[in-house]
């Protein structure tokens, strides 16, 4: 994974341009490129397409339709025809391929920095171990657990305190640590709170062009926020905080939710899941406490995210 991290860097390129010198070329195998002046021609991943189809106003659904391999020539004219803003656009490309259509204001936060910053903090706490991560071609996920950190909250039922970081380097996410706790049995941790969240918004770049960031200015510009994920990491290790968690934990166990149904379709008509999302739902709520719900939606949020991520790789190694 590191050294994917360190690919990334290498190949990556971050442009800052006009919209209105964008042009869209129907190509035979991609579908569509964007031309960039005075630096060619690149055809974009499907989550790039996404936001190209938001930011001209294009309904994706038929932006989607013109994916067609007989519609590439009307997809370039459209592109080419619906109005932009004037304004400019920060272009993150990697691999030879767009990878996102941000504004000019996003704040780049890159996957590099923040994983080795989360290194350098636990390798200040010996008992702190990487359980997870996951790279994905639109998210970052990083679990860390303190095996110092453990508890059961009842017979068999073990626990130990952690932390997952996750962010994405082309607007997919907002940056975030979140303290979770990790079930010895189930492996998915349960996200008790958020603590940090920051939108990749920042000051607006001023000249057009590629941006090559001095050491100094990156310094400068992220200090603050990399000085709040640090604490953020060393709170969330915290006993007094991990204790307090398990409190709470124990506490749900004793209580009984005497119509499980009816709080399954309450949850279900609040959140607003599907019929098939509902049934998985009462088939992980295996007894009728506060605990059990809870580790219910755990699980039901898990698999949701492991399917996205499954298909995240799919796609990307399609493109590949």
């Amino acid at each position: 994974m590191i050294g994917e991290l360190e690919r990334q860097r290498r190949s990556r390129l971050d442009l800052i341009v006009d919209s209105s010198t964008l042009k869209a070329i129907p190509d035979e195998l991609y579908g569509l490129k964007l031309a960039i002046p005075d630096y060619g021609e690149y055809p974009l991943t499907d989550w790039a397409h996404g936001q190209l189809a938001d930011k001209l106003g294009i309904p994706r659904k038929y932006y989607q339709r013109m994916l067609d391999p007989r519609k590439f020539q009307l997809l370039a004219e459209n592109v080419n025809a619906w109005p932009n803003d004037g304004g400019r656009r920060l272009i993150r490309i990697l691999d030879g391929k767009i990878r996102a259509v941000l504004s000019d204001r996003y704040r780049m936060m890159d996957n590099y920095d923040l994983v080795f910053l989360a290194l350098e903090e636990f390798k200040r706490k010996e008992t702190v171990e990487i359980y997870r991560i996951d790279l994905t071609q639109t998210m970052l996920y990083l679990k860390a657990i303190d095996r110092t950190l453990t508890d059961s909250i009842r017979d068999g039922d073990i626990v130990y305190g952690g932390l997952i970081i996750r962010s994405s380097e082309v607007g997919a996410s907002a940056l975030r640590v979140e303290p979770f706790i990790l079930r010895k049995v189930c492996s998915n941790g349960l996200i008790l709170e958020h603590s940090l969240k920051r939108i990749h918004l920042g000051r607006q770049t001023l000249e057009v062009g590629e941006i090559e960031w001095s050491d100094e200015t990156r310094m400068l510009e992220d200090r603050a926020l990399w000085s709040k994920v640090r604490d953020i990491i060393k709170a969330r290790f915290d006993r007094r905080i991990f204790t307090s968690w398990v409190k709470r934990l124990k506490e749900s166990v004793k209580i009984e939710i005497e119509k499980p149904i009816d709080a399954v379709n309450n949850m279900v008509g609040h959140v607003g899941l599907s019929e098939e999302r509902k049934q998985r739902l009462l088939m992980y709520f295996s007894e009728p406490t506060k605990y059990e719900l809870i580790n219910a939606v755990t699980n039901l949020q898990a698999r949701w995210r492991m399917l996205k991520s499954r298909l995240d790789l799919k796609n990307s190694a399609v493109e590949s």
